[in-house]
């Protein structure tokens, strides 16, 4: 009975060292979080009060992942600091200090996403593109081979995940085929499917050298035969979205499937998107000018609209909001009431140029204006850093 009582204490002694490990680790990822931003056609930082951190001198500056940015430098041929076509662009980081801590040599580097980013410089005489694994040090994990290629950054996605539950997509060049590796270059699951996404919830879509879905584990494994569905989605909070033909009417209905291909949600939405905070934004309707749009809980049942004046395109709740119509209707909570008025303008004229309020990081959310103007707002919905001025 002691020794039973002594194990019990024993492990939660260690459940409450983890818990403050997490603890302090979502703590100091707060702390290291700053927020991009643009003077006089130079790039800094800010932190979440507004103030300038890191002096504006680069030529274009990232989002902060996991207390990393991504920055840009123009080297110019003549020494001086004015930009020119012959300009040799590199790409480098830095921490919330200011410090850089990724050399800026490279032609390309993505968001830092579990301590790992991929990079890619690119040979100015033959073009050859040559790959590599960095960890948050700037340390060469692995250098790829040279048929091997990063699959988040043949999409040219800066803010594109490279790791993800300790796994990277890599597509080989000769036959574009896909597969997996470790973050030190171990072929996990090797080179066999004609298209496949980022693991998440354990489990990766692909679609095998038939063109048929399935989704699989860690270790290639079908979990999953998606084999029925037109597409799939990647799971997210133990849920994916799946399109099923509807012949009758011709069109693609979509529902959710749990991580064991149970239909959970019955495919009756035009679009679904991907759960967050326990929410997904659907879409009902029969062309995108007709869509309802709202969003439901895992059950199914709408908790915001199905009325929304919103877009059909995916958006996320972050930190308990939402933006609605990218901002021109404001930010709602999860149960639908308005949280913050609007805060940008509706912009009609102009599908890529238009103004967008961000998902909330650490209680500050990015707003763009058309003209590429960015600034920052609280959850209060003020400006700590005014694009307008």
């Amino acid at each position: 009975m002691k020794k039973r009582v002594i194990i019990i204490g024993a492990l939660f002694i260690i459940f409450i060292i983890l818990a403050t490990i997490i603890i302090a680790n979502k703590k100091s990822d707060a702390k290291a979080m700053l927020y991009p931003i643009q003077v006089d056609g130079k790039w800094g930082y800010i932190n979440k009060k507004g103030k300038i951190v890191v002096e504006p001198t680069y030529a274009w500056a990232d989002d902060f992942h996991d207390g990393i940015g991504i920055v840009q430098i123009k080297d110019s041929p003549d020494g001086s600091n004015d930009s020119k076509e012959d300009d040799s662009v590199k790409y480098g980081a830095i921490d919330n200090a200011g410090k850089m801590v990724v050399k800026p040599e490279y032609s390309s580097i993505t968001a830092f996403n579990e301590d790992v980013a991929g990079a890619v410089i690119v040979d100015e005489m033959t073009y050859d593109l040559t790959y590599y694994i960095l960890d948050r040090t700037g340390k060469v994990l692995h250098t790829l081979p040279l048929d091997m290629n990063i699959a988040s950054m043949l999409f040219n996605g800066r803010g594109l995940q490279t790791q993800s539950e300790g796994m990277i997509l890599v597509q080989d060049e000769p036959t574009e085929k896909y597969g997996y590796i470790d973050r030190y270059g171990k072929i996990i699951i090797p080179y066999q499917y004609n298209e496949a996404y980022s693991f998440s919830d354990g489990l990766a879509l692909v679609k095998n050298d038939k063109n048929y879905y399935e989704y699989i584990d860690k270790t290639g494994r079908v979990i999953i035969d998606a084999s029925k569905y037109i597409s799939g989605k990647s799971f997210s909070e133990g849920l994916a979205a799946v399109g099923v033909e509807n012949k009758e009417r011709s069109t693609v209905e979509y529902g959710y499937i749990d991580t064991k291909g149970n239909m959970k949600i019955e495919p009756k939405y035009a679009r679904a998107y991907r759960f967050s905070e326990g929410l997904a934004k659907v879409c009902v309707g029969d062309s995108i000018n007709e869509y309802s749009i709202g969003y439901i809980d895992q059950s199914g049942a709408y908790k915001i609209g199905p009325t929304l004046n919103d877009n059909y395109e995916e958006t996320l709740i972050s930190e308990g909001l939402v933006p609605i119509a990218d901002g021109a209707g404001g930010y709602m909570n999860k149960e639908g009431k308005l949280s913050i008025d609007p805060v940008v303008t509706k912009v009609e004229d102009n599908y890529l140029k238009r103004n967008i309020a961000g998902e909330f990081r650490n209680g500050i959310a990015k707003v763009s204006l058309s003209d590429d103007r960015i600034g920052y707002i609280d959850r209060t919905g003020k400006y700590i850093w005014d694009p307008r001025k």
